[in-house]
């Protein structure tokens, strides 16, 4: 059976500061809960589970939320402490941070914006996984396109690739679901997932909040934003069972692989 990966970047909204604007933390926190609430409840309504890559200040601001993941039966797992801000000691104290308001222990763990991620780091503090990768080219972003498609293994840490379509390599990221016609995403997640056999994706909470009085935004991103993304995602969803996909955490993927993971 074939696997989906469906995962969330659970940090604080901090788009504006990105561009050049200022949101405090309290604001940021607020858009991203409010998203955060919207998807723990379609998670529920359509029975998948998903893996949720938080931050430290989002863990620390909202812990009954956190709480809720691990009550609705999915994964936890570590994005930093200040999402605009990443630190090299991140990786360490996100994860003490996050445990913490969990109660239980992280294995994951994904790199703010995807950037270049200390795999040293990530096997002294306990982590068996990452996916900070997106094999892909983003302009401004990254150049991934020399990574390889399917898990694979460096420095003791099994990476796990964002998903992408075609030779090209187009990505299937979040961006594409509010950009891309439904029928052509779901062409391009079929083609991942018979190249590869899984199809791992991720959004951000804030994605799902209302995004209108922050002009800040560029219109691209607000476009099928809010409440409809929050359909596209379930038609996505409705799709995937459709296919015969199974939705599974990140580590008990990582657990199924039969890679070398010494």
């Amino acid at each position: 059976m074939k696997k989906v990966l469906l995962s969330f970047d659970v940090e604080e909204f901090d788009m504006p500061r990105e561009r050049g604007g200022d949101i405090s933390l309290e604001e940021g926190v607020k858009v991203s809960a409010e998203g955060l609430e919207k998807i723990l409840d379609l998670c529920k309504k359509m029975k998948v589970k998903a893996t949720f890559f938080c931050t430290g200040n989002f863990a620390k601001n909202r812990p009954e939320l956190i709480k809720r993941m691990i009550k609705d039966g999915h994964e936890v797992a570590c994005h930093g402490v200040d999402h605009f801000k990443p630190e090299r000691t991140d990786i360490k104290n996100s994860k003490k941070m996050v445990e913490k308001v969990a109660g239980v222990k992280v294995f994951g763990y994904r790199q703010p914006r995807m950037q270049k991620i200390n795999y040293e780091e990530l096997v002294a503090n306990g982590y068996e996984y990452d996916s900070s990768v997106n094999p892909a080219f983003i302009p401004g972003r990254y150049n991934h396109l020399d990574v390889p498609r399917k898990p694979f293994k460096k420095e003791g840490i099994v990476e796990i690739p964002t998903s992408v379509a075609t030779f090209v390599r187009v990505p299937l990221f979040w961006l594409a679901l509010h950009l891309f016609p439904l029928k052509i995403y779901m062409a391009g997640v079929k083609m991942s997932l018979k190249k590869t056999g899984y199809f791992a994706t991720y959004f951000h909470p804030w994605e799902f909040a209302n995004l209108a009085s922050f002009d800040i935004v560029p219109g691209y991103i607000k476009n099928n934003s809010g409440d409809k993304l929050v359909l596209r995602l379930k038609y996505v969803i409705g799709e995937l069972k459709k296919y015969g996909c199974d939705f599974v955490c990140y580590r008990d993927f990582v657990n199924s692989l039969t890679m070398d993971k010494n």
